[in-house]
């Protein structure tokens, strides 16, 4: 008798769709079948992770915002009592502003500043909503788009429209240009950091490390394809899929245990996961 390991993430990343309304240069190429999953489909996906986990992330590729059913999305997380945070790249907050303000589940909203887009009153329009979200709702504005933590120039762009606008005094002003996380006002936060690169099975690296994947988190995609961690944006290590298998067996398979048997030893076990040089910023 093989006995299995019950495991708890602190997060499990659920992609509602895989849809943009942006082409960013620092995004990885999208080489699935772009899809929204459908209310059922995701009533699925809660009922069988809840009990792995108590907190979901909308986000892996895609912009969640643009889902249709949006509203009832985030009805099934607050009936499910699913904590949850959302990644976005902002430009859709002013219009979707009356849904995020109408669900308790939603824990905390992380915002790409530095996303590339063309949108009009672009900052006014995130700015203005993430002021009234604050008011119950964690706001992180991420500005992942640094040397070295040094601002380049359109981080300094970024950074004086922040000042700006939330009338920062010198103090705060000289820990948000330093430091790498920073309290701006209530509930609204500034998380920096060093743009990273998508891993790719193809490149021919051989980086070996431990990891959180498989510890802290997992992720689902839009098509149920369990992934081992956020970074793997094309399903390519392909563990299972939450619609057709059990989340306890395919966590317990062979797979799975080596490649977290790997990452305790500091080996890599897939290609995958020898391309990725993410993990640096946090394993020391």
């Amino acid at each position: 008798m093989v006995l299995k390991m019950k495991r708890r993430f602190k997060k499990i990343y659920v992609e509602i769709t895989n849809r943009c309304n942006l082409k960013c240069s620092f995004c990885s190429k999208l080489d699935r079948e772009i899809k929204e999953m459908s209310l059922e489909d995701f009533k699925t996906v809660i009922s069988k992770i809840k009990p792995f986990t108590d907190y979901i992330y909308l986000h892996v590729k895609g912009e969640p915002l643009l889902h249709s059913r949006l509203d009832d999305i985030l009805s099934i997380c607050d009936k499910e009592n699913i904590q949850v945070n959302i990644t976005t790249n902002g430009t859709l907050l002013k219009d979707k502003l009356n849904i995020l303000s109408s669900h308790a589940s939603i824990r905390q909203i992380n915002v790409s500043l530095h996303s590339e887009n063309n949108f009009k009153d672009y900052f006014e329009n995130i700015f203005d909503a993430c002021d009234k979200l604050s008011e119950k709702i964690y706001i992180s504005y991420r500005i992942w788009n640094l040397d070295e933590l040094h601002l380049d120039e359109k981080s300094t762009t970024i950074v004086d429209k922040i000042i700006n606008h939330y009338k920062l005094p010198t103090k705060v002003v000289d820990k948000l240009k330093k430091d790498k996380d920073t309290t701006i006002s209530n509930n609204i936060f500034v998380n920096k950091d060093n743009l990273f690169t998508w891993p790719d099975s193809f490149s021919n690296y051989d980086l070996d490390g431990k990891c959180y994947g498989l510890n802290t988190h997992i992720g689902i995609l839009v098509d149920g394809t369990i992934i081992p961690c956020c970074l793997d944006g094309n399903g390519q290590i392909n563990l299972g899929n939450i619609f057709k298998n059990n989340l306890e067996d395919v966590l317990n398979s062979k797979k799975v245990l080596d490649m977290i048997n790997g990452f305790k030893n500091g080996k890599s076990i897939c290609q995958l996961c020898k391309n990725c040089n993410f993990r640096n910023r946090f394993i020391k």
